[in-house]
């Protein structure tokens, strides 16, 4: 009897040792992703592989003018840009001449032949050689546009498009005007202005 209390007793010493497992036990994960701020541009909508490229081109005569331009048919139409940004922030939009692929170059350079480059202006008109661009609002984004009328190419990188808020889509038109004089030489003629996209307001 005696020898079965004391084994008793030592088995009720050794439950009351053991630890009381998962009283106070938890496990917490952690799911954490980080999304940029980014935006991507096209130049036509809808593009599954967005091209980045709006090229017009026309054949033109000693004292004319000539405007690619949103208000034209779909042959003389201007470029387009379609922006889609996920910052909160806003977007922002700057140009530059960027003609023989020359940051800062304003002018409609030569290609093919012999002639003078045709430098930019703001009042391109028949009888002279010039080329100037402006740019509206196609898709009503409601940005603020800076040049909305003729204007000269810039030669340094500068705001011309800024929406603040979120937007999901806008769409710009950028416009041209090209005229030439009673001498300007027979050849091709190229000028280039890039625009580059980016999240938030810019200056």
């Amino acid at each position: 009897m005696k020898k079965s209390l004391v084994i008793t007793g030592a088995a009720s010493l050794a439950l009351a040792a053991m630890p009381v497992l998962g009283a106070f036990a938890d496990v917490t994960d952690t799911v954490q992703i980080t999304i940029p701020s980014a935006c991507s541009v096209a130049s036509d909508s809808g593009e599954t592989t967005p091209g980045t490229t709006n090229s017009m081109t026309s054949n033109m005569t000693n004292n004319d003018v000539k405007e690619f331009s949103a208000a034209q048919d779909a042959a003389g139409a201007g470029g387009d840009i379609y922006v889609t940004c996920n910052a909160s922030g806003g977007w922002n939009i700057t140009a530059v001449g960027f003609s023989s692929d020359t940051e800062g170059n304003t002018d409609m350079v030569v290609t093919t032949g012999t002639g003078t480059a045709i430098p930019t202006n703001a009042s391109p008109a028949a009888g002279t050689s010039a080329w100037a661009y402006k740019i509206v609002d196609t898709g009503s984004t409601g940005a603020t546009i800076v040049p909305t009328t003729w204007s000269v190419i810039p030669d340094q990188a500068g705001v011309v498009v800024s929406k603040s808020g979120a937007i999901s889509e806008g769409h710009i038109s950028t416009n041209y005007k090209v005229s030439t004089s009673a001498t300007q030489e027979a050849a091709t003629y190229t000028g280039k202005v890039k625009y580059v996209v980016s999240s938030g307001l810019g200056s």
